[in-house]
């Protein structure tokens, strides 16, 4: 991967269960604490205030991030929000998957859905994005 080059939906998801095949990419790196911050959302429901204060904290630096190595997309989405959803979904397929009595059940089909339209879009996003312009010191 090239320096400014952001990760592909499939390594997004190998950085949401922390797998080696995410890379090292700083946004990977985020991702994958976007995911844990969820699954602690889950275990403990008393410290979504603080959890959801440092979830908001990744957003910030993964959009921070972007705009000194990328341009901002037309659309002016915000990469760390997308990211927090795709993070967020992941976490929540994954446990329908484990918890439910079967994996025909609708609901492990429709947050599936959901995983897979937020990475079509994560994919549609990134591909908006250009290099930033280079500085005369860049």
């Amino acid at each position: 991967m090239r320096s400014g080059e952001l990760p592909d939906r499939r390594e997004l998801l190998a950085a949401f269960d922390s797998r080696p095949e995410a890379g090292d990419h700083p946004v990977a790196g985020w991702a994958a604490a976007l995911a844990e911050l969820h699954r602690q959302r889950h275990r403990d429901p008393l410290a979504t205030a603080g959890i959801d204060c440092r979830r908001a904290e990744l957003v910030a630096a993964v959009d921070r991030w972007a705009g000194t190595v990328r341009a901002v997309p037309v659309r002016g989405v915000s990469l760390g929000a997308v990211l927090d959803r795709m993070a967020a979904a992941h976490v929540h397929a994954a446990h329908l998957l484990h918890t439910c009595e079967q994996v025909s059940d609708t609901r492990v089909h429709a947050a599936w859905y959901r995983l897979a339209t937020l990475a079509d879009e994560w994919s549609d996003l990134i591909a908006g994005y250009v290099p930033a312009p280079r500085t005369a010191a860049g």
